[in-house]
């Protein structure tokens, strides 16, 4: 089983990007997850404990998986590779995905997005999806999520981050791909990956689709893909570009010295998956 990470900011078309990768042959999508950043940080009494480590994943995916709690606690068993590969062959079977014919897990995930130990423990091939700052910028700006970068400065800041957080990544087989260079560069990726062109999977063969009906966010990115950002960019205000890109100036300067608050924002994540899980073991359903 190959591991492919998709990694990026938030709002850079990441789930987009997972979403049409999962409909080729051969590849499973899981659903989006920090769980393998957040595996190789555990202390040795979370790693140790099945139980404790099924509820982390749960409080690790953002979106609702096809598993139930007993099903991803049988997968919580030896090296980290095995615990990935058993998630994946489990989530491939619950969907009705012929496990002979996975041959590569996608993951996604723009949270603990410096937490990088599994990655490259695993020797994982890793897509880095950057999207326009002036299109990333206006659409977090519509969610509440990023009602705190609705701020240039502190937009440009938080941006910065992740670029040295990427800047950090030490695996051999990396891609860095633009999200106005979609969907043209899904061959490029296939190509990447190592992926042989075996067509598509059959619709019903996805937990997209399931799942768009309890996530509004997925329903848009399960239909058929348009890239309207240039567009979208014409529309903006001038003034506010203006700004945006002057405050992006002033901190690329700042980037090679963002790492601890890379770290911040990363251990604030753990902290909430831990707080997640803890509700897990206590007998309450995760939010979704």
């Amino acid at each position: 089983m190959e591991h492919v990470f998709i990694i990026s900011e938030p709002r850079s078309g990441s789930t987009v990007l997972t979403v049409m990768l999962d409909r080729r042959r051969g590849i499973l999508s899981m659903p989006e997850s920090s769980f393998p950043q957040v595996l190789g940080y555990l202390d040795p009494v979370e790693r140790s404990d099945p139980h404790r480590l099924a509820a982390i994943y749960l409080g690790s995916t953002l979106v609702p998986t096809p598993l139930v709690f007993s099903e991803i606690e049988a997968c919580m068993t030896g090296s980290n590779r095995e615990v990935l590969d058993q998630l994946a062959m489990a989530t491939a079977r619950k969907i009705g995905r012929d496990t002979g014919e996975v041959g590569f897990a996608v993951w996604k995930t723009v949270r603990t997005i410096g937490m990088h130990r599994v990655l490259e423990e695993v020797n994982a091939k890793v897509v880095v999806l950057r999207r326009h700052p002036h299109n990333v910028f206006e659409s977090q700006s519509r969610f509440s999520y990023g009602i705190r970068n609705r701020k240039p400065l502190r937009y440009a800041i938080f941006r910065q981050s992740y670029e040295c957080a990427f800047a950090s990544l030490r695996v051999p087989r990396r891609l860095d791909i633009d999200y106005d260079d979609l969907p043209g560069a899904l061959a490029t990726i296939r190509d990447f990956i190592g992926l042989q062109d075996r067509g598509m999977w059959p619709d019903d063969a996805s937990h997209f689709a399931e799942v768009a009906g309890q996530c509004s966010w997925l329903s848009e990115v399960t239909r058929e893909f348009q890239n309207r950002d240039i567009e979208k960019r014409a529309r903006l205000d001038p003034a506010m570009c203006r700004r945006l890109d002057l405050c992006l100036g002033l901190t690329h300067r700042l980037r090679p010295f963002l790492g601890p608050v890379r770290r911040h924002f990363d251990r604030r994540s753990l902290g909430h998956v831990r707080e997640i899980a803890a509700r897990v073991l206590r007998g309450e359903a995760p939010p979704h």
